[in-house]
């Protein structure tokens, strides 16, 4: 099966031989090869790759979709399907069938969101697009809803808008955001039942995976129609990518995942580490040192064949960032970059915080982080103020927001809120400004969340902690009564020296543990007692490391 935990796939350069690429791809650990349908594979390689299948870019630019000035979407470079044209999805069927007949094990939907990541203005015009938006509007606001000439509409606030035009200018603006997201999400879905429906018929695997063009509340829901996924990756100056790669476990559930890197995007030496910390295979651009990268690799695909997958077991969750679809679309994408914020900042004080996609999922002993989180679904809303004074915690950057059932603002639904923390019902709610640099933030002053976190989680109260000269970054999981240390130092840096602490009401009383290395080493060390906690003195290890806590 070529969709492994550590998906990271890898696609041939031009004119090079595929056993050469297969041989290059092994020595980094990458896997599985994606190639064009007609390449001609010898059989070995070809039962283990995935055939790529365009599936958002239109045959000819007179059958792409069209901008709101009338123009083929795309134009200047490759043409942007339509979402819901039958005859797209026809063609996206017929290829997915003949790279099935081919001996392929999989597919590669490649960008099938082209035509969404264009931005709202770039596709979603064409004829078919209107007649869909046309039903969805009678739908919503019922059948005396005389059809109307959208195009012409959205052209005119085009040109009587000053500045960038956005859902609030468009008229039905919030109607058209949804009935795009809505129809990537039914494309992948119609995608994804062509190629298993195939693969029942011919009584053999075949797996399904897609590669986005863009990262959105769209994306992000759609995957779950997938076997696997590749996002891109676009990280801020300084970040490790732990908020992104947590963001992505949260999405992906169990299905194997990848952040791809474009070319000329930074890669530190520690991004594979930290990606697999979270679960998630590194794609794309190959940080310099292939050796340590394979290493990376390796143990993370050993730690999977033994059921210890990040993807599989549960996070340590002392707070738990949530992340809303709703929040993230009404906000242009401004709540998604503050939850990779907040979980950049809270990982860099090693405090334990996976993302949550429905405040349900959260553990009830964890505190809730809103990040920027300033467009909530009515329902979010009444979850988060009941879990608040039930005895709930909250941490909030910014001030937290609602909207109605049509997406418009309804204002706050929370008290003013303060770095110490104050009590509201039986919980209590600590505010900080907000994270994302866009809207005025920037991260959060150090004493200040310390503050907030002293005063939700308790002083001196911390799941995991480490003193040494290099920075580490530290991700607990759990399976049963078994603990697992994810390690990763960051900047590059070889850890020497470095003492972990891990709270005995995680670790227990654990005298002894095994610790593994991407370099290959494999040593038992011992855990001495430490007051609250256990420490040990880790080994010299770099890019990836996991100890493990028996029961």
């Amino acid at each position: 099966m070529p969709l492994d935990a550590a998906f990271t796939p890898y696609r041939l350069a031009p004119g090079a031989l595929p056993e050469e690429a297969a041989r290059a791809a092994e020595l980094l650990g990458a896997g599985p090869l994606v190639a064009a349908p007609d390449l001609p594979l010898p059989s070995a390689v070809l039962e283990r790759a995935l055939a790529e299948v365009p599936a958002g870019r239109a045959g000819d630019p007179e059958e792409a979709c069209r901008a709101a000035d009338g123009t083929p979407a795309g134009l200047g470079g490759v043409p942007r399907a339509c979402l819901v044209s039958a005859r797209h999805r026809s063609r996206v069927a017929t290829a997915i069938q003949g790279t099935l007949a081919a001996g392929f094990s999989g597919v590669e939907l490649d960008r099938p969101d082209a035509p969404l990541a264009l931005g709202l203005l770039g596709a979603g015009f064409c004829a078919e697009c209107q007649r869909d938006l046309a039903r969805q509007l009678a739908r919503e606001y019922g059948d005396h809803f005389q059809p109307i000439d959208y195009l012409s509409l959205a052209r005119e606030a085009l040109a009587q808008s000053p500045g960038a035009v956005g859902f609030g200018q468009l008229p039905f603006g919030r109607d058209f955001v949804r009935l795009r997201e809505a129809q990537l999400w039914r494309a992948v879905a119609a995608y994804a039942r062509t190629a298993r429906d195939a693969a029942r018929a011919a009584g053999r695997p075949f797996e399904i995976a897609a590669r986005f063009e863009a990262l959105g509340p769209a994306q992000l829901v759609s995957c779950r129609h997938l076997d696997a996924a590749a996002f891109p990756a676009s990280l801020a100056p300084g970040a490790t990518g732990i908020g992104l790669a947590r963001l992505l476990r949260a999405a992906l559930g169990r299905r194997p995942g990848a952040m791809s890197l474009s070319a000329g995007a930074p890669a530190g030496p520690d991004l594979a580490g930290t990606a697999a910390a979270a679960g998630i295979g590194l794609a794309g651009l190959e940080p310099a040192g292939a050796g340590g990268l394979a290493g990376v690799r390796r143990l993370f695909r050993h730690l999977a064949s033994r059921g210890r997958s990040p993807a599989l077991q549960t996070p340590v969750a002392e707070c738990a960032v949530f992340y809303s679809a709703e929040s993230d679309r009404w906000s242009g994408g401004r709540h998604r970059r503050a939850v990779e914020l907040a979980g950049e900042a809270l990982a860099a004080r090693h405090v334990q915080a996976p993302v949550v996609l429905r405040v349900a999922d959260a553990e009830p002993a964890a505190t809730l982080v809103l990040a920027d989180a300033q467009a909530l679904s009515p329902r979010e809303a009444d979850e988060i103020r009941r879990r608040l004074e039930a005895g709930g915690l909250v941490l909030a950057f910014g001030e937290p927001g609602a909207v109605d059932e049509a997406g418009r603002p309804s204002g706050a639904f929370l008290p003013a809120g303060k770095p110490g923390g104050a009590r509201v019902g039986s919980g209590m709610l600590a505010a900080l400004p907000p994270l994302a640099p866009d809207a005025g933030g920037g991260p959060p002053e150090p004493e200040l969340l310390e503050k907030a976190l002293g005063a939700l989680l308790g002083r001196g109260r911390r799941a995991a902690g480490v003193v040494g000269r290099a920075r580490m970054l530290v991700v607990l999981y759990r399976s049963g009564d078994v603990l697992d240390v994810h390690l990763v130092p960051l900047g590059g840096e070889r850890a020497q020296g470095t003492t972990l602490f891990l709270g005995v009401d995680v670790a227990g009383g654990v005298r002894r543990a095994r610790f593994q290395a991407s370099d290959g080493s494999d040593v038992r060390i011992p855990m001495n007692p430490s007051g609250y906690s256990i420490s040990t003195v880790l080994p010299a290890f770099e890019r990836y490391g996991v100890l493990r806590l028996p029961a």
